[in-house]
């Protein structure tokens, strides 16, 4: 059949589909060098931006696929839906190609949180829209580690066809396996090094690690500014507390409020304990608690090593993300991304999200030294092998992580279309 590839990208549907036969007809994408890219590896030029495109001129296609933008309705994002200044419409404009050439089948993807974005409306809008054109549309969560394919990415794929989706069933899951091993290589291009200042944190944190009791439980996160903070948490928080009184507690790791002004308090308070708020959610309690009591029971050797932990440089660093509870406290075979949230460290199981918005986010393997590299990242991608790619690291983590996962978009267009 034919089909045509939309926000193409990468070109992870063109792939997908080109394994089983397809024949993609038609392609558009907003980015020039990602259309130089595509045009070197499937010798089609794609169209630009899908706003100016004459949607009578698209060819004939039985199969529409789309992996319409995501930064609308995406919890890295703001969130603002329709109203975004850039993306927010361009479900109208694929909306409008769907309802002139009315193909058979309809292949879209986005990120899970369009289904509950607004309260659920705003998918419910467009899955309407859809219906009333003689779609029937079914949607599904799914991660390429449901396939053994070693990353943790939950997207959303949508299905439509017209009439009925009988003979259509979701591929079934397997049970994970551990191996990411299979998808690294010896010697990548670009062998790409931690700074100094990172090398200088994840090097803190080792001996942070090495220094806890074995079989002590770790909360995740664990907020190191709570070593020997008091300001209020519980029923009330520093906003909501009089000056007088918040002089007589200690801020962050136990730094002494006292004779500090209003103006000046919130540089010896944590930037998320901050807020002009008079109480603050469930979730951020539980988390200053556990940080607090864990500082309680090892106090004693804490104490020596916290000059180390204070003296990095951000907040963000000041955070640690354990998620190898029952693991021995160390590094072998784990996974470290650097994030906003906190220095996360990770079974290497499988690959954390490859995402888009953020070149720090990169996985780390300590065990290779190196970050993870392009050609990792594009075999777990389901671009092995592929000729042309951009090689710059911003332009080139920034296409993977929007990019579609071949593996995914092949299992479930092969249940699709294949009668």
């Amino acid at each position: 059949m034919k089909f045509i590839d939309l926000f193409a990208g990468l070109g992870g549907f063109h792939l997908a589909l080109n394994k089983l036969g397809h024949e993609c007809v038609f392609a558009s994408e907003l980015e020039i060098f990602l259309r130089n890219h595509y045009e070197e590896n499937f010798e089609l030029y794609p169209e630009g931006d899908i706003t100016k495109i004459n949607i009578k001129k698209i060819p004939k296609h039985e199969i529409l696929c789309a992996g319409f933008p995501c930064q609308p309705f995406s919890k890295a994002g703001f969130a603002n839906g329709f109203s975004h200044k850039i993306a927010g419409d361009m479900f109208f404009y694929l909306f409008k190609i769907i309802k002139y050439h009315k193909p058979k089948y309809l292949f879209l993807e986005n990120v899970p949180n369009l289904l509950t974005h607004n309260d659920g409306k705003t998918w419910l809008f467009m899955k309407n829209k859809i219906s009333k054109l003689g779609y029937v549309v079914d949607q599904k969560v799914l991660s390429p580690v449901d396939f053994n394919i070693p990353q943790t990415r939950d997207r959303l794929y949508i299905v439509a066809k017209q009439n009925n989706l009988n003979d259509f069933e979701w591929p079934q899951k397997n049970k994970a396996k551990n191996n990411l091993k299979k998808f690294l290589i010896s010697k990548p291009k670009i062998n790409k090094k931690l700074t100094k200042l990172k090398n200088n944190v994840l090097e803190t944190w080792k001996g942070f690690l090495k220094r806890i009791p074995k079989n002590t439980y770790v909360p995740n996160p664990l907020w190191s500014m709570e070593f020997g903070a008091t300001y209020p948490y519980e029923n009330s928080t520093p906003y909501s507390t009089g000056l007088k009184e918040l002089r007589k507690l200690k801020g962050s790791f136990g730094k002494s409020l006292k004779n500090v002004n209003r103006d000046n308090i919130h540089d010896l308070i944590p930037k998320y304990a901050n807020k002009t708020v008079k109480k603050f959610p469930d979730w951020k309690i539980r988390m200053i608690k556990r940080s607090r009591e864990f500082y309680k029971n090892n106090k004693v050797w804490i104490d020596k090593y916290l000059p180390k932990i204070t003296s990095l440089q951000f907040e963000a660093y000041q955070k640690l993300e354990w998620n190898c509870q029952g693991d021995a406290f160390n590094l072998r075979k784990k996974i470290v991304t650097f994030r906003g949230s906190g220095v996360r460290i990770r079974r290497s199981t499988n690959s954390p999200t490859l995402i888009s918005s953020s070149v720090s986010q990169v996985p780390y393997l300590p065990w290779k030294k190196r970050y993870m590299s392009h050609e990792e990242c594009l075999n777990i991608q389901g671009f092995r092998g592929i000729k042309s790619y951009p090689e710059a690291h911003e332009a080139f983590y920034s296409t993977i992580g929007n990019a579609v996962n071949v593996g995914v978009v092949t299992k479930i267009a092969k249940n699709l279309l294949q009668n």
